[in-house]
């Protein structure tokens, strides 16, 4: 498993996973400062073994946003096991839920008890993937995105204000690229004691491909542009590379974080 706020290289690895079958998911993984941030308070995990693959976006004064997204990768990897995911597919949400709320609980409580923490959260976007279905589990802005041979579609929904305002069709989405709150969002982890994670799942084939990633890339690149570089590199820590060094290109405003993973067909 790899599990950091830097540079992850990693490379295939085969693995059974709780949906059953010997599986090998070609994947890659970056995590980047940006050009303007002192500090990567992004936090990325990937574990083939596990088909699990986690995108933390922390925020908070000083360290804190790196200690809130760390907690969650680290606590929401210690809970899904090998052992637990040893379940059916349609037992997946729950663990998944269990696991984003552990987290929660970690960071509440960690903010409250440490002054210099106090008011730290993180996003959190993670996938557990199996040979036909990928569930998704997700609160905050990073993202999850099923690509197939034809398209790019986003699988998780923002919780920020100028998605809601995007919904309830108050601003265009070139409004939305300039609005004022468009960094502002709604729900993370360490805002409450409670949270409850959307879960999305995605069936996939061959050929298919899902990426993960925080908003300091997609808040710069577009699907289509990430579309076209997942199947135009050799290999999916190719295209990470690619695609962080193509926001950077475009100013890298904000840590920048993704994970890329093909379907092991």
């Amino acid at each position: 498993m790899t599990t950091t706020n830097e540079e992850t290289t990693a490379a295939p690895d085969p693995f059974a996973n709780s949906q059953g079958g010997s599986k090998a998911f070609p994947y890659g993984c970056l995590t980047d400062v940006g050009r303007v941030r002192e500090i990567n308070q992004d936090s990325v995990s990937s574990d083939p073994s596990r088909g699990l693959f986690i995108v933390a976006d922390g925020m908070g004064g000083h360290l804190a946003g790196e200690k809130a997204s760390i907690s969650a990768v680290e606590t929401i990897d210690a809970m899904l096991t090998h052992e637990a995911l040893q379940v059916p597919a349609a037992d997946l949400p729950r663990l998944i839920r269990d696991a984003v709320q552990a987290a929660n609980r970690v960071i509440v409580q960690a903010s409250l008890s440490d002054a210099s923490m106090r008011g730290m959260g993180t996003t959190t976007t993670m996938a557990v993937a199996g040979a036909d279905l990928v569930v998704v589990g997700h609160i905050g802005d990073s993202r999850a995105y099923l690509l197939t041979a034809s398209g790019i579609e986003q699988v998780t929904e923002d919780h920020s204000v100028v998605a809601q305002l995007l919904r309830a069709r108050a601003i265009t989405p070139a409004e939305a690229l300039r609005h004022p709150y468009r960094n502002v969002i709604t729900k993370c982890l360490g805002m409450q004691m409670e949270v409850e994670a959307d879960i999305t799942t995605v069936r996939w084939g061959s050929g298919d491909a899902l990426l993960i990633c925080s908003d300091g890339l997609s808040g710069l690149v577009s699907d289509e542009e990430m579309h076209r570089v997942v199947y135009a590199a050799s290999h999916p820590q190719q295209a990470c590379e690619q695609l962080v060094a193509l926001a950077n290109e475009r100013g890298g405003h904000d840590n920048i974080s993704v994970v890329v993973f093909h379907h092991a067909s």
